[in-house]
């Protein structure tokens, strides 16, 4: 069925397509991107031919698939400061990272997953079809960063892992929340917390549908005392969400650089979708950058054309 409906939609006939799957692999531009820590990401870009089938697929089947509501990443109306507004009324947070994780889903594990779908819901796919659809999102046998077809497909294919997870938070009291490969936990009392990493080693260690390792270098217990920061917003001690101190001073002094000339234009781009990102995560800062430098001087930074709305 999902072969015919392709078929019908591209225009491309059956031997194509197959062709296309069977050397999809080949199709991909591979290159390094820097992380925040000095480290790179690799990124494996998929061709135009493959790009469109992989959006394709994600538009008229993945999304046909099921998330489970503490997925927070790659859904409509998600965002990191929503993820991190759920977590900052706790005192107590507790992150646990998974390593090397769109890769950890393999060629195999689509088709096992696709075929328990099948079973499940009758959404029409054949044994082809299924056969089909794991070559067109994999690259040598594993899901990458750098296809459109890679988190929504992740996040049905956690679905099973979502809802053990959610089952047991709610058993304990917990918040749970998961942002692609960050899982992030949090209570008012740490004892809650005790057994968390435990059980996602465990659940881990048995699901069927991808190769889950813990990346115990990123397994963080923080609690008020100290600065939260879940997806890379700080949780502060009044419950509020925020983008930190240091960001802040950093921001004062590339607009006060700009405002008195002094600022590179090939940075402004950078600064200006910075500065949209705060007035949707911390509005507050926004107004007394406003307060600070004047609103004609913020219509200048930012820049009237695209950020006038902010004013």
């Amino acid at each position: 069925m999902l072969i015919e409906a392709l078929i019908k939609q591209s225009g491309m006939n059956d031997v194509s397509l197959e062709w296309l799957a069977l050397t999809a692999s080949k199709r991909y531009k591979t290159y390094d991107i820097p992380k925040r820590n000095g480290a790179t990401r690799t990124i494996h870009h998929p061709s135009k031919s493959i790009k469109s089938i992989q959006r394709w697929v994600s538009k008229f089947l993945l999304r046909r698939l099921p998330v489970h509501v503490a997925a927070q990443a790659y859904v409509r109306g998600a965002s990191i400061r929503k993820n991190a507004e759920l977590h900052a009324g706790s005192k107590f947070t507790l992150r646990i990272d998974f390593s090397d994780f769109f890769p950890s889903f393999s060629r195999e594990h689509v088709e096992l997953f696709l075929a328990a779908v099948e079973r499940d819901r009758s959404i029409g796919l054949t044994n082809r079809d299924i056969s089909f659809l794991s070559r067109i999102v994999s690259r040598h046998g594993q899901l990458t960063i750098g296809a459109p077809s890679s988190p929504i497909l992740t996040n049905a294919m956690m679905h099973f892992f979502d809802s053990q997870i959610a089952e047991f938070a709610d058993r304990k009291n917990l918040i749970y929340t998961r942002y692609a490969d960050d899982l992030f936990f949090s209570s008012n009392k740490p004892d809650n917390l005790t057994d968390v990493l435990a059980i996602v080693q465990q659940v881990s260690a048995t699901y069927p549908y991808a190769n889950l390792r813990i990346n115990p270098d990123k397994t963080v217990f923080l609690s008020r005392r100290y600065s939260r920061r879940v997806t890379g917003l700080v949780l502060t001690t009044d419950g509020k969400v925020s983008i930190g101190r240091a960001r802040k001073r950093a921001v004062k002094a590339q607009v006060h650089k700009l405002i008195q000339g002094e600022f590179d234009n090939f940075e402004l781009p950078t600064l200006r979708g910075y500065l949209a990102f705060i007035q949707d995560v911390e509005p507050e800062f926004w107004e007394s950058l406003k307060s600070k430098y004047g609103a004609d001087a913020m219509l200048t930074v930012v820049g009237k054309q695209h950020f006038s709305n902010l004013l």
